[in-house]
């Protein structure tokens, strides 16, 4: 796959995401648009960077990053045919979803209320038909304007979920809100051929129903979330599932009636035919059943040379530029790619201590993260620390390893 190795250490944050049927795969994100068909074949579609996307019936739908308060687009393109529609809204795209027989938009826009809030954005959504028609809808009043970090999601009617609020918000023909439900969605919704699955923490799932059944061997953290399908009255879950780790991916084999979720705890996998029934479905831990995913090898860029030896150069050249500023020494930890820097150093105003820092070398492409010119590596970790509450918060944690203070 072209386009750089993206994986962020941000809970909840994507920075691709897959779409897939039964042409292949759709990989959507900052680097564009590419699609891999069975075959393995990868044709790139779209090169410029992509901030919101959804598939259904074959048409992809895909929104560019804009200018807040600007009007939006979103292309509509087919794997055959290619774009085939564009339409225009007034506002920020900020969510896309399948929905009744084309698609919902999040939108937030400035345009209701400016002279009353002005860093303030309003939510507005819109439909948008497979052929490209579109329904817009009214912009919501203000006492919904906090809405934050939210997806709109059909489940029989149009929902609007998001992490920052404990209730959803069912919609009417205008799409406004017109009646709150006892559940949200922690993490962005998935929406597959079994329904659209939403997912929240399980302790707080089971107190906004008042029902443990939800949080089944809760074990004392924030760590285990319950995903589930809503009933038909949207009013509690029909089906769940209950998973250790913070939610990265759910899919549904429909072929198998099987649900599979990824999160930062491993991977788990209900047993075949599980969705034919309701409540509570079981799932068990899949990694030993999956393929080992292959080692992608790091190439340096050429003009480094030997990264080893380019990593000992910039040793010399830091303890040279920043020894003035309270650098006491630099360990070179590792080798090329994962190549690390144990940075020991003083900072005035903790007498007779030794603060330390531990900083990668290199990028996961095997980029360099150091940089020459200001801001030095000292004025940078000066920074750090003022913004962290500075040397007073340095005075009350423990020393580390060595009696150093880990910064």
């Amino acid at each position: 796959m072209p386009g750089a190795i993206r994986r962020s250490g941000i809970v909840g944050y994507t920075p691709r995401r897959l779409h897939a049927d039964g042409s292949g795969c759709w990989i959507v994100g900052a680097d564009g648009i590419a699609h891999c068909d069975h075959a393995g074949t990868v044709t790139i579609v779209e090169s410029a960077p992509i901030s919101a996307s959804a598939l259904t019936d074959g048409v992809l739908a895909t929104a560019a990053p804009t200018p807040r308060d600007a009007s939006s687009s979103l292309v509509l393109r087919t794997l055959s045919g290619g774009v085939y529609a564009t339409v225009n809204v007034p506002a920020d795209i900020e969510t896309v979803s399948p929905g009744a027989g084309g698609f919902l938009l999040f939108m937030r826009t400035g345009a209701q209320g400016r002279i009353v809030a002005q860093n303030q954005r309003g939510p507005w959504c819109a439909r948008v038909r497979l052929d490209g028609a579109l329904e817009l809808g009214t912009a919501w009043p203000r006492p919904f304007w906090n809405t934050g970090d939210t997806a709109l999601v059909y489940v029989g009617a149009p929902l609007a979920v998001g992490r920052s609020d404990t209730r959803g918000q069912l919609l009417d023909e205008e799409l406004r809100p017109i009646a709150s439900v006892p559940f949200t969605s922690a993490f962005p919704p998935w929406t597959t051929e079994s329904g659209t699955w939403l997912v929240m923490r399980s302790r707080a799932l089971a107190h906004q129903l008042q029902d443990p059944a939800f949080a089944a061997g809760y074990d004392g953290t924030d760590e285990q979330f319950t995903y589930f399908r809503p009933d038909r009255a949207i009013t509690r879950p029909e089906t769940w599932a209950i998973a250790a780790g913070f939610p990265i991916s759910l899919a549904t084999l429909p072929g198998f009636d099987q649900v599979w979720v990824s999160t930062t705890s491993g991977t788990f996998a209900t047993a075949h035919g599980a969705l034919t029934h309701t409540g509570a479905l079981a799932l068990h831990d899949a990694d030993a059943e999956l393929p080992a995913i292959p080692t992608l090898p790091v190439t340096p860029p050429l003009e480094l040379g030997d990264p080893d030896e380019w990593t000992q150069r910039q040793r010399v050249r830091l303890l040279a530029e920043n020894t003035p500023q309270g650098l006491l020494d630099i360990e070179i930890d590792g080798w090329f790619p994962t190549t690390t820097l144990i940075v020991t150093f003083r900072v005035a105003g903790l007498t007779g201590r030794v603060c330390s820092r531990r900083m990668s070398v290199f990028d996961r492409d095997g980029r360099p993260r150091l940089w020459p010119g200001a801001p030095t590596l000292m004025e940078s970790i000066h920074l750090d620390i003022l913004e962290s509450e500075g040397v007073r918060r340095l005075r009350e944690k423990e020393p580390g390893p060595f009696g150093w203070i880990w910064v």
